[in-house]
């Protein structure tokens, strides 16, 4: 058990809601989980941690816990903006599908044709690379030069840019560029995460149309859907959000961590609110449809979640890769999920599809297991919420 220093640090709980309960059941539930999380954010040492539901494309529950910043005093409320890290590959995900609604691409399009630097597995050079091998993690595009090269993370926003982070990576002759290392298995048949691979994919959003993947989610995603505390860098939110300080576990205490930046940052560099990405994730939830807006077909919605032919060699067998997404059983519920984890984030979204419901719970601590653990029963409380208020 952690020791309960955070107490001495000040964390408090905040609350904010997007209505007021009216019904005593509500009210009830409300209350009980009000005093679950602050008993888990004490137990486990988190500063703060927002959740939100949704229910068709209704946002029918969102709330921010504990202190988005422990030594201002800042409490954490629904608007409070945390870097959610992999949950950004949703994001991305859909810019590109909505480009491929458009007929600018097919799934199983050579990815090589569409960029400005050449591409090529060279273990497997007559093996092209498609737009879903890099939705499925099934690229060859490894992260081992990625994950070694410490000097790619800096404070604050990213300061090289997306292109030449990735033809340097990617193309023979750069400057990261390692044959043995840049890339792994056959493209299309070896389940492999890659974070490269999804830094590929934005850069093409702004290969397949004018505007670069932070122009376009912007215009297409974040205004329409009125999330005015979201954006790919620090500089681009407003002056007046509030951005969760991230920290990791320091025994005993919280120790302060610099914002991270990452040149690979469609796949992990988004600050959004609990209030914004619940706006998002109706779009999932609700067959592409928001307030009577169309982000999405519903078919496309559909094929998005659909289980992929590749085996994610997972310790559980019900685990299956979709596009972006990766679907799973919890307590008989079969859901679309994902989570993200960096220094200082750690963040959760999943859809219940069969209820058109989804959840999220966003936190700005680095995550352990007991951290896990908390935010596991965090989601499986608020989607036996979401599913009460779909029966009533």
């Amino acid at each position: 058990m952690k020791r309960r220093s955070v107490l001495g640090l000040g964390v408090a709980l905040a609350l904010l809601q997007t209505g007021c309960a009216t019904n005593p059941a509500d009210t009830a539930w409300e209350t009980a989980f009000d005093a679950f999380m602050r008993d888990g954010l004490a137990r486990t040492e988190t500063p703060a941690m927002s959740v939100a539901i949704v229910r068709g494309d209704k946002t029918i529950f969102a709330r921010g816990y504990g202190m988005a910043d422990v030594e201002d005093g800042q409490q954490a409320d629904a608007d409070t903006a945390f870097h959610i890290a992999s949950v950004s590959k949703v994001v991305t995900a859909t810019a590109i599908m909505m480009l491929h609604e458009q007929g600018l691409f097919q799934l199983d399009d050579k990815v090589a044709p569409h960029l400005d630097f050449p591409l090529l597995h060279p273990k497997y050079p007559d093996v092209p690379i498609t737009f879903r091998h890099l939705l499925t993690h099934t690229s060859g595009i490894s992260d081992a030069v990625y994950e070694k090269t410490p000097a790619f993370s800096v404070e604050g926003d990213p300061r090289l840019p997306l292109r030449d982070f990735l033809k340097g990576y990617l193309s023979r002759g750069g400057g990261w560029y390692d044959a043995d290392l840049s890339f792994a298995g056959r493209p299309g048949t070896e389940w492999r995460y890659s974070n490269v691979g999804y830094a590929l994919l934005g850069y093409l959003v702004g290969r397949l149309n004018p505007e670069g993947l932070d122009i376009y989610s912007q215009d297409q995603l974040f205004d329409p859907l009125g999330m005015d505390d979201t954006a790919w860098k620090l500089a681009g939110l407003p002056r007046s959000t509030t951005v969760a300080q991230p920290y990791k576990d320091k025994d005993p205490g919280l120790q302060v961590l610099p914002p991270v930046g990452y040149p690979d940052w469609p796949a992990g560099l988004l600050r959004s609110s609990a209030h914004d990405f619940a706006r998002f994730l109706a779009i999932f939830s609700n067959g592409g449809m928001v307030k009577g807006h169309r982000y999405l077909k519903e078919e496309t919605v559909k094929a998005f979640l659909e289980p992929q032919p590749v085996s994610m060699a997972a310790a559980d067998a019900q685990v299956r890769q979709a596009l972006a997404w990766v679907l799973r059983d919890l307590d008989g519920m079969q859901l679309a999920s994902h989570s993200g984890g960096d220094p200082g984030a750690a963040s959760v979204v999943c859809v219940d599809t069969a209820s058109k419901t989804a959840v999220l719970a966003f936190s700005n601590i680095s995550a352990d297991r007991e951290f896990r653990s908390f935010q596991k029963e965090v989601v499986q409380r608020l989607l036996a919420r979401a599913n009460e208020t779909v029966k009533k």
